[in-house]
């Protein structure tokens, strides 16, 4: 294919992306965090328990409550009935019609249990505290997340753009090489290198879009969307360099999932409280308002009617019930006790994950101000040598190696901003900062 051929078709290539470039949605990180706070299905399934929670949380639950019921009977037969009486009379009476109607309100309510009712009540209190305190958890997971998996694609987009400059640096000392070696001031293979690394980085180019496909998928599935969507992202990430970190009782004070193992010890005391109870008598008062009504064409009572109030009050001591009540406090106790254990092992796990993400985050902040540093000796070094190489001074292998390590130069400032940002992310989720 000539080179008349070729630039018509290069024309429509680089229109064809232009087009699909501005065809594609604008999404910047804050936008994402705001979708993903909306559809984050994580975040909806926490939110549903929390909801679930709230509803379960009332005094009717917690048995605090009188319980009302209203009954009601009605009957209707026909019988074919023979009475012998003592008198010596007799009954007959074929197809005798009998009926019956009844219904009666009956109230029940525990006045004494214990204790229990207060205790389930406060356990109910606490376990809606326990779901707001996972909800705001996973918030703050999915939004660590987001910004990770963001940040992710815009490295990742970043990563096309040093490829992109060393195409365009191995295209320029290609064009070179072949004009010197056209015109017989250099060796041919000077000029098939230069075609050699021009290829190289094409190829280089097609793996970055891959990874950023996956990328972009990730992050589409963190924001609740069914099928992946492809966004315009940031050019760069905005990062923090100055954070200071927090004390270790400040810590224990701030991190959620610590407070998430801090509830769940509140309500296994709770339970165990609650099995205790179960020592204790059980008062009880009741009423019912009752009304009957019969009617019979044979027999000794042809007609009855009775209605009225009734009340009382019940007492229920438990004796002995084969040692269930002591065995079930006894496990609620040891309960509570791991209960204890496990919060204590995510309060060394959390100080361990806090120590460590804080020192990722140093070295990463470090190895970027160094990255910083360093792009300005590469981008300087590659344009004296590439402007060596138009004179003819430098050799080829001289340009080439300027070339790549100006690119080099430009992926490790690119993923050290990546670490900064991811490394601060991961500090901010600890010390529960991302969302506020």
């Amino acid at each position: 294919m000539n080179k008349v051929m070729l630039r018509p078709l290069a024309i429509f290539v680089l229109c064809l992306v232009s087009t699909l470039s501005e065809a594609q949605q604008r999404l910047t990180l804050q936008d994402a965090i705001g979708k993903a706070l909306q559809y984050n299905f994580d975040i909806r399934i926490a939110s549903n328990a929390v909801q679930q929670a709230d509803v379960n949380n009332t005094m009717g639950n917690a048995g605090m409550l009188p319980s009302v019921d209203a009954n009601g009977f009605y009957r209707r037969g026909t019988s074919n009935v023979f009475n012998q009486l003592a008198s010596g009379q007799e009954q007959v009476r074929p197809n005798a019609v009998t009926s019956g109607l009844s219904g009666s309100i009956d109230a029940a309510w525990v006045v004494f249990d214990g204790t229990r009712m207060f205790q389930v009540k406060k356990q109910l209190e606490g376990r809606e505290a326990l779901a707001n305190t996972q909800l705001k958890a996973q918030i703050q997971s999915t939004v660590s997340q987001v910004i990770q998996a963001y940040a992710a694609v815009v490295w990742r987009r970043q990563q096309i753009i040093a490829i992109d400059t060393g195409i365009s640096l191995a295209a320029t000392r290609m064009f070179l090489s072949q004009a010197q070696y056209e015109s017989g001031t250099s060796a041919k293979v000077d000029y098939l290198q230069a075609r050699v690394d021009h290829n190289i980085r094409r190829t280089d180019s097609l793996e970055q879009e891959a990874f950023i496909f996956q990328s972009m998928t990730n992050l589409s599935m963190l924001l609740g969307e069914e099928s992946e969507q492809f966004y315009d992202v940031d050019d760069s990430l905005q990062l923090n360099l100055a954070l200071q970190p927090l004390d270790k009782e400040r810590l224990k004070e701030v991190n959620l999932s610590l407070e998430v193992a801090r509830r769940n010890v509140e309500i296994s005391r709770q339970t165990a409280k609650i099995a205790k109870t179960y020592h204790l008598p059980t008062v009880t008062l009741d009423g019912s308002y009752v009304f009957t009504r019969n009617t019979s064409a044979a027999g000794f009572a042809l007609f009855s009617r009775s209605y009225g109030p009734s009340g009382g009050i019940s007492l229920n001591m438990p004796l002995f019930r084969g040692g269930t009540v002591r065995q079930q406090a006894k496990v609620a106790s040891l309960q509570a006790v791991s209960a204890e254990l496990a919060y204590d092992k995510q309060n060394t796990e959390v100080s361990r994950q806090y120590r460590a993400g804080w020192r990722n985050y140093q070295m990463a902040v470090a190895a970027y101000m160094l990255q910083k540093e360093n792009i300005k000796y590469a981008k300087e070094n590659v344009d004296i040598q590439k402007a060596r190489f138009k004179a003819g001074i430098a050799i080829t292998l001289e340009t080439r190696e300027a070339e790549n390590s100006y690119v080099q130069a430009l992926v490790d400032l690119y993923t050290a901003a990546y670490n900064v940002k991811v490394n601060e992310t991961i500090v901010l989720e600890l010390e529960n900062q991302l969302v506020r």
